[in-house]
């Protein structure tokens, strides 16, 4: 994996979003990123380990943060993958195409 990312990235890799877990913080120290530079949402204990951040949506989740991240969105500059849609009834499904953990995108439910 480190070197398919290593490849992608032209030999750079500057930070690092874990979202899954799973051995990907070791994979970002390997890659060379610097531990206030990792952040991770799914392993506490390479956190822990490493020094990482665990900040996840917590600092995202302020008002001016919004603020700016919907004027991206206006301004057409933030693009947010939809991979797919689900009414509430279908939470259960939604659920399970999550538990397979292919999803590239957001999984979106409409009430």
């Amino acid at each position: 994996m480190g070197e398919r990312i290593r490849h992608a990235a032209s030999g750079q890799v500057d930070a690092f979003i874990d979202t899954f877990g799973s051995g990907y913080v070791e994979v970002a120290v390997e890659l060379g990123v610097a531990p206030e530079r990792i952040d991770t949402i799914a392993d506490w204990d390479a956190a822990a380990r490493h020094g990482t951040k665990t900040d996840g949506s917590a600092v995202g989740s302020s008002a001016r943060v919004l603020e700016e991240l919907a004027g991206l969105i206006v301004a057409r500059k933030l693009e947010i993958p939809i991979a797919a849609t689900y009414p509430l009834s279908q939470v259960q499904d939604a659920y399970r195409q999550l538990e397979e953990r292919h999803t590239l995108g957001k999984i979106v439910l409409h009430p």
